[in-house]
């Protein structure tokens, strides 16, 4: 006897980039909320970028990284937004504040690592690092000299989108973190 209702985990692979350096394009900041995390509840973001190499279909590769909301100097935020932009942040721009929607359109140079997760057993794509991004026409550093393919939507503006609240308690299994 067969059931419509016999739901099994698709093991599908999903197509990622390959390993190594990808010029890409910053496509949305995405405001998480407050997640619940091994170290207790923390404000993440996550950073998404479409890279210039594609898939097998033509599809620009989507790659994401989260980090807790911070600028400490010891933040993988901070760290992250010093590499790329090439220089640290002085104490007037940290006292005024980043708004990660400047970002939006920036050029990078990501390095990508595969890891595997044994839970799973799927292969996943990382950012490693990032650097800034160099003109392969004048070698300069060129921050938006890059542009997205328009085929990404940004999480704020697609039907359904919760705001970082809602969606933190969605991820939280209905608690407030």
């Amino acid at each position: 006897m067969s059931s419509d209702l016999i739901i099994k985990e698709d093991p599908s692979q999903y197509p990622i980039p390959d390993e190594g350096l990808h010029n890409a394009v910053l496509v949305d900041a995405v405001d998480l909320g407050q997640l619940e995390t091994p170290w207790g509840p923390k404000h993440k973001i996550s950073l998404i970028f479409e890279l210039q190499s594609k898939d097998e279909d033509g599809k620009p590769f989507i790659v994401g990284k989260r980090f807790t909301r911070s600028l400490n100097e010891k933040a993988s935020l901070r760290k992250f937004l010093e590499k790329w932009r090439g220089a640290k942040y002085s104490p007037s721009e940290l006292s005024e504040g980043v708004d990660l929607e400047n970002f939006i359109g920036m050029s990078a140079t990501l390095f990508i690592v595969h890891n595997d997760s044994s839970d799973t057993e799927r292969t996943y794509a990382n950012i490693e690092s990032v650097i800034p991004y160099k003109s392969q026409k004048t070698g300069e550093i060129a921050y938006f000299e890059l542009k997205p393919s328009g085929d990404y939507t940004r999480v704020k503006d697609r039907e359904g989108y919760q705001k970082p609240e809602e969606y933190a308690e969605t991820v939280n299994n209905g608690k407030a973190a």
